[in-house]
């Protein structure tokens, strides 16, 4: 019997009321469509095409996801069946989604805007992410989801997107990781972080720059340092506090009680201002420090700096982002300081001064 007259039987056939029948109908005609596939956009493709989003539409999701499973891989599936397949259940469309060459870079991008994360998480995965359908990933996924395109080595980011992972790793400990981890993450932005990851991290985004070439390395900290003097360009407060510190350092009454006193006033752009002067690092490194949730960074900044321990504990306690309980932890606190190696601080100071140092060359 020829392939022709075999769908026309099955056409019939899928008339079937049955579910367990349609299912069976299901694997039938796949199993025809691969035993001699059509010639694409022809008469047996479509009908081919027609009869399996019927039988599709009409079987349970577990058959339906074993359609998927199989059409996944095949470079001539019928494309109306991928998309239909594309935008059902997640149990059904992660394989299409996450392997199928038929969808187009257009399809992706249309998905991603459409559909939720679970969806978007699976395009995620594929083998080749372009960086048009990354930048969508970036603009539309979670973080669970950007942390698993990251991860990704076959996606592709462009300058712009990574900008926009690194400012959102700023505040999400799912996103610093994959980042830190990521082989062609530029420098630059990595070095933004160093105020805000952990200290295992902190360890590897100095190692990489101690592989890098001294002009290769400079180039980043100058481009971090603009772009960060760009974004602080926009703090309105900034100025009035330049003038504010620049009479205190004329009186030399810029110390740790002047810190402590502006952060009682409710002025912390002052304040981060008057740290990064008097500890060498730019105020946005110093900004951030006080602003961030965890007082890690702040710890790093006083250790390296020799600002003394109890100055140090009462900064953290009384920045914005301490716990209201923070005077109860104050022990706690002060264990962060003393943990750290006078080491390890001095050599995230002197890339933070380098940096400072680059941009002002």
């Amino acid at each position: 019997m020829s392939v022709t007259s075999k769908l026309h039987k099955l056409t019939e056939l899928a008339k079937e009321k049955s579910s367990d029948r349609r299912r069976d109908l299901l694997r039938e005609v796949t199993d025809l469509f691969f035993d001699a596939p059509p010639a694409g956009d022809s008469q047996a493709q479509g009908q081919f095409e027609d009869i399996l989003r019927t039988l599709a539409n009409e079987t349970a999701q577990d058959a339906r996801a074993e359609l998927a499973d199989r059409f996944a891989d095949t470079p001539f599936a019928p494309k109306g069946l991928i998309r239909q397949l594309a935008a059902d259940a997640i149990e059904v469309a992660a394989p299409i989604l996450s392997r199928s060459s038929v969808l187009t870079e257009e399809d992706l991008v249309t998905i991603v805007h459409e559909t939720g994360q679970a969806h978007i998480q699976a395009i995620a995965k594929r083998d080749t992410v372009s960086e048009r359908l990354s930048h969508a990933i970036v603009e539309k996924g979670d973080d669970d989801t950007v942390a698993t395109l990251i991860r990704n080595d076959g996606a592709q980011l462009s300058r712009t997107t990574y900008e926009e992972v690194a400012r959102r790793a700023e505040d999400s400990e799912a996103l610093q990781g994959p980042l830190v981890e990521r082989a062609d993450a530029p420098a630059d932005l990595l070095n933004d972080l160093m105020v805000v990851v952990s200290r295992t991290l902190r360890d590897k985004i100095s190692q990489r720059f101690d592989k890098l070439e001294p002009g290769v390395l400079e180039a980043a900290l100058a481009a971090s340092q603009a772009r960060l003097e760009k974004r602080m360009s926009e703090d309105k407060a900034l100025n009035e506090a330049r003038r504010y510190l620049a009479s205190k350092q004329v009186r030399k009454e810029l110390d740790g009680s002047l810190l402590v006193s502006l952060l009682r006033e409710k002025k912390p752009v002052h304040c981060a201002l008057g740290l990064a002067e008097l500890t060498g690092v730019d105020y946005f490194t110093a900004k951030r420090a006080l602003e961030h949730k965890s007082p890690d960074g702040l710890a790093l900044i006083c250790k390296a700096s020799g600002i003394e321990k109890a100055l140090f504990v009462t900064l953290a306690v009384l920045r914005s982002q301490a716990a209201d309980n923070a005077f109860n932890d104050a022990r706690e606190i002060g264990a962060i300081y003393e943990q750290l190696e006078p080491e390890q601080a001095e050599r995230a100071l002197r890339f933070w001064k380098l940096r400072k140092q680059a941009a002002a060359a």
